[in-house]
């Protein structure tokens, strides 16, 4: 299901326009990666691929407090995020012309985050964006957070511990998830990052998510939305939620059947891979010709 939000209709262009997911070639295209909250880089791996081969300039970077463990990262809060988001932004843009700005999870918010102050952004992705923890098999003790910044001992105590299917609908993947969880529970490294969110990481989120919905309006360039729509984590009323909160005249929607919440990984990565490249190749294009905003829908 692909919706396409468009102030003036008439400005509306075909996918193919602009030949697809060629990039303009006067222009070095950079793309930024954001993993989610409590993940690692390798769940960006399979779209950086793609684009990669498309031409782009590609970075994943591993956010503040990730990589490590559990205590590594109630270390560091929502702007520790930011800011090492920004850093890997920055970087990016002295090899690059323009770049898109893409997240999964947490990484879609600090994306819009990210195109706030910087005119070089010229398009954001945001996938399985979390604005709230609705969906089916997300953490009932949602709740209490606002506890914690009371009672800061239950943000370094509670966590929420990932199960089935762990928001995957590739059962292959769901196995190799089961044994790393099994293989961290006996003190051994895994590939898929932390496996519990304790509730002062849980807590930072909201407050990056009060962030955005304050920031959201002053977004003007290109976004692409999308979201699974059997997410058991965040049901699709998030993604519905953040295109209204931005006023840019270009967004576009996507909502895919046969995924669930980590799209970078489940069985339709390289339909999502193929938007993303579509939209990075539009905004390219965009960017080069520096004249009016124009409305662009994505077609399957």
């Amino acid at each position: 299901m692909i919706f396409g939000a468009a102030h003036n209709r008439k400005h509306m262009t075909d996918s193919n326009s602009t030949d697809d997911q060629t990039l303009a070639p006067s222009l070095k295209t950079g793309v930024l990666l954001l993993h989610g909250l409590t993940g690692m880089p390798s769940e960006m791996r399979p779209i950086e691929k793609h684009l990669t081969q498309q031409g782009c300039i590609v970075s994943c970077p591993m956010l503040a407090g990730h990589g490590g463990d559990h205590n590594e990262l109630l270390a560091t809060g929502w702007k520790d995020w930011l800011a090492s988001a920004k850093t890997a932004l920055d970087e990016l843009l002295k090899q690059c012309d323009h770049v898109v700005v893409g997240g999964l999870s947490m990484g879609a918010l600090l994306s819009l985050m990210l195109a706030i102050d910087e005119p070089r952004v010229s398009g954001i992705v945001m996938l399985s964006t979390t604005i709230s923890y609705d969906g089916m098999t997300s953490t009932r003790f949602k709740i209490f957070l606002p506890f914690v910044d009371l009672i800061p001992w239950l943000g370094r105590n509670c966590y929420w511990t990932e199960s089935p299917p762990y928001g995957l609908k590739d059962l292959r993947l769901q196995k190799q998830i089961t044994k790393q969880v099994e293989a961290a529970k006996r003190g051994e490294s895994t590939t898929f990052g932390l496996f519990r969110t304790y509730a002062g990481s849980l807590r930072q989120m909201d407050h990056l998510v009060a962030q955005v919905k304050k920031q959201a309006k002053k977004v003007r360039c290109p976004a692409l939305v999308i979201h699974a729509l059997e997410d058991t984590i965040t049901t699709t009323k998030n993604a519905e939620t953040i295109c209204k909160l931005m006023v840019a005249n270009d967004k576009t929607l996507v909502l895919l059947g046969g995924c669930d919440h980590v799209l970078t990984l489940d069985l339709r990565r390289k339909d999502v891979a193929a938007y993303i490249a579509r939209f990075a190749a539009k905004a390219s294009w965009e960017f080069s010709k520096s004249n009016a905003d124009r409305v662009v829908a994505v077609r399957s």
